[in-house]
């Protein structure tokens, strides 16, 4: 090698550049093609501005191709590296961060990791807030509204802000992908209980930011916005929103939409909003105020579209849910419209509204004269008939067809006319599960409607109709609940006529109702088994037919029900009112206005299982215990035909309201148990007391007596003299012995002997003791209009109580007199001195008026006892409640005549 040769400088009096000193730490700038997204990840860690920007513009250009990217870049963890980018210092940088993020988000592991953390959400609002950019605001938007999609992102966004404001702020915004954002952020709030009531009570919130993006050209924004007011209006319920939605015009503005025929596709939601308006009763009057009516009426006339006259068509038929509607209906003609979908060929779907329709109108009484002329019933029925329809749009042509039945007569003989009760059979016999429930009470309706109507009464009332109500009766789904009570109900209406009671005990009704009385399950159930008990306890032969089926026995042993079934305890009381004997038997007192009839019985001695006096002639036994029978029947001669006397003693029992069964009724008239003994006594001691009371007091006095008042002017008179009557039909042959006790047994065995049978006719006791004289007087009572209440005490005690009001009377004045008088005490007894024969002389002599003389007449039920009628010491005295003697008088004797 050589020298080295050195490189003199030579100075021009300037510094100079060493430009190979300067370019020797440059790096020159390097232009890469980057091919996989990897590598633009990689990039995202680059410090330069220019570097991570292109690497982020490039990650952002790749992921909005199509979902597959963006898996990709989930897969190569580019979420850690764009999350750090959205709070970059540079504008863009940001932009391509949130982009991609935005579109990341769709990704359900990159929404839940940012829904993990408390920070990302208050960051997007923050940027929504208080950015400017408006690039930031479309994919911050775009941001939250994907995380809201989620329950749990709504659920987020509501805790983690407060104020809602800035969502309508944001509609507000020049930019269509903003206002589309924030419009899903807002759909999606409204999914959420919590989040609609945060939206709607939001300061700033206003629905007409809403209308005006109906006008969008963006078909995406108005769809949205039509959504977001279908949830709104469809809160029905809510007045504050519903006034908000009057008061900005919507019925207006969604009624100028429909205007707009480039806007078709999106007519089916403008017309869901309306239908959901007019759910309200104030909104569905405006919609009627601005010629919303007439508007949706020409709009179905002129659509071509099936589904869009479907909708409105539903709009008006809506409508027809206020009186005001249907009025206005009317006018325009909508029973035309009806009509002709319901007779056309139209889609299935179409007869739902067209019968629902027709139903509503016929509350319009021009409509349903209308309707019932055009003969639609059949048509209805085809409807109903048809299989292949839901079950949604048959139970709309029953529901047609009840309220058809309700208007107007003529549309039930026409039913009847194209045997319509038929069909209306089977479908009540298509249980378990094969029809449903809401298909079978509508059916019972229509049967009820029917049975109200008089003349068709008859034509409805069949065996198979009740046979088929019973049935459901024996059903155990619960499902079909609302079923058995409308089947109550329908026999509550049916069994009225003597027809329907005969059914119902054909039918066995009384044995399968005994099901639902014992429904532990349905408190409902019970309820209208009870209720039904009730009233079909109006008919004797049905109450006696319910005692027998040991239903009262049933209440009474679970009175605790009562607490939960509301009339439980009102139908023990009617079935004890409706049969007597037994009421006496298990409460010991027949009270003032319980009226004895024949067929009423009283056992001597109580006994555990009370006898039912049907089973003692159908079983034909004797019981140990003598039976007292009240039967006032005189013995009619012998007929050579016996049937016609079996049958004309039948229909006199009938009418007598015997406690017998039809089947007891017509055994033979020679069998000893096979019916009642005519008791001619009885009859005898009637007609006598009242000739007495005739001679005594006055014809018309006694005539104009009517059941259920009395005339207090002569309830104290009348007793003494019933009293003493009683007393001398029963005081045997020799009324000085004092042990009656004793003479009445061997009495009791001479007639047992006599008659073969325990079952002893009242009328034919000559001895009595408390309980016999006391059931005399309460049974002659009964029939004079004097109201007498009959207890029974213990060890065979029984007495009457009678009610003497404290009232002037003339006639009794002087005999009161002391009595009111005093104030400590009170005597032990009350006497009437004067001879009943000067009572007319006093009455002439009476100062009283007509007028004072109907005064005085009380109802029964208003009275109170307040006296016992002595019957055995001192007969006809009045011994007050409550007094010494009074309670001598209702206490076991333990003394005994000795001369006896």
């Amino acid at each position: 090698m050589g020298p080295k040769h050195v490189k003199k400088c030579v100075s021009k009096g300037k510094t100079r550049v060493d430009r190979e000193q300067q370019t020797k730490n440059q790096f020159d700038p390097l232009r890469l093609e980057v091919k996989y997204p990897g590598t633009a990840i990689l990039l995202l860690q680059c410090q330069e501005k220019p570097v991570l920007l292109a690497a982020a513009a490039a990650l952002a250009k790749f992921g909005s191709k199509c979902q597959e990217n963006l898996e990709v870049l989930f897969d190569l963890e580019i979420v850690d590296s764009v999350i750090l980018l959205i709070t970059h210092e540079d504008l863009f940088t940001r932009r391509f961060a949130a982009k991609l993020l935005a579109e990341m988000v769709a990704i359900s592991n990159v929404r839940d990791f940012l829904l993990d953390a408390d920070y990302y959400i208050p960051h997007f609002i923050k940027v929504l807030i208080n950015e400017q950019d408006i690039f930031m605001h479309e994919f911050s938007s775009l941001i939250l509204a994907e995380m809201t999609k989620d329950m749990f992102g709504a659920a987020q966004l509501l805790k983690q802000c407060q104020d809602m404001n800035f969502l309508f702020e944001r509609l507000r915004s020049p930019d269509p992908d903003v206002k589309k954002n924030t419009m899903q952020i807002i759909y999606n709030l409204l999914q959420d209980p919590v989040g609609a009531k945060e939206i709607i009570e939001t300061k700033n919130f206003n629905m007409e930011l809403v209308y005006e993006l109906f006008n969008s050209p963006y078909t995406e924004i108005q769809k949205l916005a039509l959504d977001v007011v279908t949830d709104l209006v469809r809160r029905n319920k809510d007045d504050y929103l519903h006034d908000h939605f009057r008061r900005t015009n919507g019925l207006e503005v969604l009624l100028k939409f429909l205007d707009n025929i480039e806007w078709e596709d999106l007519h089916m939601d403008a017309l869901r909003i309306l239908r959901f308006a007019c759910d309200n009763p104030t909104t569905a009057e405006l919609f009627n105020d601005i010629g919303g009516i007439k508007q949706i009426l020409k709009y179905i006339e002129d659509t071509s579209h099936s589904k869009l006259f479907m909708e409105a068509l539903d709009i008006a038929v809506r409508l027809s849910h206020t009186s005001r509607g249907r009025k206005a209906l009317y006018t325009h003609g909508i029973v035309d419209y009806l009509l002709r979908t319901l007779m056309g060929n139209v889609q299935a779907n179409m007869y739902e509204i067209s019968c629902h329709g027709i139903g509503m109108m016929t509350l319009y009484n021009q409509a349903a004269k209308e309707l019932t002329a055009s003969d639609c019933v059949k048509h209805v029925l085809d409807v109903l008939k048809n299989e292949n329809l839901k079950f949604s749009a048959r139970q709309a042509a029953l529901f047609a067809l009840n309220q058809l039945l309700k208007c107007d007569v003529k549309n039930c003989q026409e039913l009847l006319d194209i045997h319509g009760q038929n069909y209306l059979l089977w479908l009540m016999k298509q249980t378990g599960g094969k029809v449903p429930v809401e298909i079978l009470v509508g059916v019972i309706e229509c049967i009820i409607t029917i049975a109200r109507n008089q003349a068709l009464r008859d034509t409805i009332i069949t065996g198979d109709i009740i046979d088929a109500i019973c049935a459901s009766f024996e059903l155990s789904c619960i499902s079909m609940n609302d079923f058995k009570i409308a089947c109550c109900k329908a026999l509550s209406t049916m069994c009225i006529e003597k027809i329907g009671k005969q059914e119902f005990l054909k039918a066995q009704g009384p044995e399968r109702l005994y099901n639902l009385l014992c429904d532990v399950k349905s408190i409902p159930i019970r309820n209208a088994a009870a209720q039904l008990i009730q009233l079909l306890c109006a008919d004797p032969v049905l109450a006696d037919t319910f005692v027998s089926a040991r239903y009262l026995n049933y209440m009474l042993n679970n009175r605790s029900t009562a607490r939960v079934v509301p009339s439980w305890d009102t139908c023990i009381e009617v079935l004890f009112d409706a049969h007597l004997p037994i009421k006496f038997a298990l409460t010991g007192r027949l009270s003032l206005h319980d009226i004895t009839r024949d067929g009423f019985y009283v056992l001597r001695r109580n006994v555990c299982a009370f006898p039912i006096l049907d089973d003692i002639f159908r079983f034909k036994f004797c019981p140990l215990e003598p039976i007292y029978v009240v039967n006032c029947i005189r013995e009619e001669p012998h007929e050579s035909n016996l049937e016609e006397g079996k049958q004309e003693n039948t229909h006199t029992n009938n009418k007598r309201n015997v406690f017998l069964s039809q089947a007891i009724l017509h055994l033979t008239m020679d069998s000893k148990f096979g019916r009642l003994q005519c008791d001619s006594y009885l009859y005898d001691y009637i007609e006598l007391f009242k000739c007495k009371l005739i001679a005594a007091e006055s014809k018309d006095v006694v005539s104009k007596t009517t059941q259920g008042f009395v005339n207090i002017n002569y309830v104290a008179s009348r007793a003494k003299m019933l009293a003493k009557f009683v007393v001398q039909q029963m005081s045997g042959p020799d009324p000085l012995i004092r042990c009656v006790d004793h003479q009445l047994e061997i009495h009791l065995k001479e007639i047992k002997e006599s008659i073969e049978t325990s079952v002893i006719p009242l009328g034919m006791l000559r001895v009595g003791s408390y309980l016999e004289r006391a059931l005399l007087f309460k049974v002659i009572a009964d029939r004079v209009h004097l109201p007498a209440a009959l207890v029974r005490g213990q060890y065979g005690k029984a007495w009457i109580e009678i009610a003497v009001p404290e009232v002037r009377v003339p006639i009794e004045e002087e005999t009161f007199h002391c009595y009111l008088k005093r104030d400590l005490s009170c005597p032990e007894v009350i006497t009437i001195n004067e001879p009943l024969k000067e009572y007319p002389q006093k009455c002439e002599d009476s100062s009283l008026t007509p007028e004072d003389h109907r005064s005085s007449n009380f109802p029964t039920k208003l009275l109170k006892p307040n006296f016992i009628v002595d019957l055995m010491d001192c007969p006809g005295d009045l011994l007050p409640i409550g007094s010494n003697r009074a309670r001598l008088y209702c206490e076991k004797k333990l003394v005994c005549d000795t001369v006896c």
